[in-house]
């Protein structure tokens, strides 16, 4: 079924639909992500990225110039993982830069029927126009750009941008175009953080011929998925997807097909759409409690606090008291512990205070 992006968000709507998969941009995501919640259908998303290309000293530098070429100029660099943010150690970096504008001066750009040609025109020219702004804003801050020849219409020659600041646009928002930019670094450590500073985590490569060291780092870079001396790929067998604003969900494997799925024994689950409006959502605030204790005598008769969990450890909460929770139909669930902005306040210290170590941890180790 094809259409526009009104279509798109009627046909995730419609309630014979139990699953919604979504391959685009990050705001459209949210939209979906926004008119699909309490619905009860499933939905995936794989959404856009900055895929960073970290390239150490001890790697074969004249295979990762080929990887490099794959990764962000293959299909005119419109792909959701392209490898658009380039980290070269330092001690090699001008070599491999050199490396990298001979390869692009040898590019061939053409039509796309034309099987011999290395990159083919943009999809269309409001995005020619898109990818030429941001390559324009990162003139005008400074930074050096390298480009090759084209040909007239809705083309854009392959670039590179070096010289720039880790919080210029072209270094933290997706371009979806052939735009490269490229950032010294000089320890793994460094590579890690610059690779980690943004908002998406679709992909990532690491290129060297030590593999313990490509390993580690790659272990510590937050993406979906990341790749060994290579980059975009993909294995059927394999899940595929990110986090962070790249989505959540995959694509490929059981991880796959467990979003197409359900236990035969779970009951379809079909919530009719609320009616308010979303820009007015919790613009209002009322410090009264909620009335779920009740007036009913069959709540539980304790002689204790129930306690709340977390830093590691039982706390006694600091409202010192206990509030019942009821059905729908008015029965007596349960008991929690009654918190206060307290309560919340260390349970978030904790929180931020193990993320640190907790994200250096492989997933079998978490």
């Amino acid at each position: 079924v094809t259409g526009g992006g009104a279509m798109g968000q009627v046909l995730a709507e419609h309630p014979d639909v139990d699953k919604v998969a979504f391959t685009g941009s990050t705001e459209i995501g949210k939209v979906l992500r926004q008119a699909t919640a309490g619905t009860g259908k499933k939905i995936s998303l794989e959404l856009g990225g900055k895929s960073p290309v970290i390239v150490f000293d001890s790697a074969d530098l004249d295979s990762a110039v080929e990887s490099v070429v794959d990764a962000i100029w293959f299909n005119q660099g419109q792909v959701c993982s392209a490898g658009s943010k380039l980290l070269v150690q330092t001690t090699v970096f001008d070599k491999f830069i050199s490396k990298l504008k001979t390869r692009l001066g040898h590019f061939r750009i053409g039509q796309s029927l034309d099987k011999v040609v290395d990159m083919a025109a943009i999809v269309d020219e409001s995005q020619r126009k898109s990818i030429a702004d941001f390559v324009e804003e990162a003139r005008d801050e400074g930074a050096d750009v390298f480009q090759t020849e084209c040909p007239a219409g809705c083309f854009y020659p392959p670039t590179l941008i070096t010289g720039v600041n880790t919080a210029s646009r072209v270094v933290m928002e997706e371009i979806f175009g052939p735009v490269l930019v490229a950032l010294p670094f000089r320890t793994a450590k460094e590579a890690i953080a610059i690779a980690n500073n943004t908002l998406y985590g679709l992909g990532a490569s690491v290129h060297s011929e030590q593999l313990p060291l490509a390993l580690e780092t790659a272990k510590h870079i937050q993406a979906g998925a990341v790749w060994i001396n290579c980059h975009n790929m993909f294995d059927a067998a394999a899940g595929f997807g990110g986090y962070k604003q790249s989505g959540f969900g995959r694509d490929g494997g059981k991880e796959g097909l467990f979003e197409y799925v359900k236990p035969s024994w779970q009951q379809k689950v079909r919530i009719s759409k609320l009616n308010f409006d979303m820009a007015k959502f919790g613009a209002s605030y009322s410090a009264d409690c909620p009335a779920i204790n009740g007036n009913g005598s069959e709540a539980i008769s304790v002689d204790r606090t129930y306690k709340l969990y977390y830093g590691g450890a039982q706390k006694r909460p600091d409202a010192a008291y206990s509030r019942v929770i009821r059905t729908v139909e008015g029965k007596v669930m349960a008991q929690v512990g009654e918190s206060n902005r307290k309560d919340v306040r260390n349970a978030v210290e904790a929180a931020a205070k193990a993320q640190p170590a907790w994200a250096k941890k492989s997933p079998f180790n978490r």
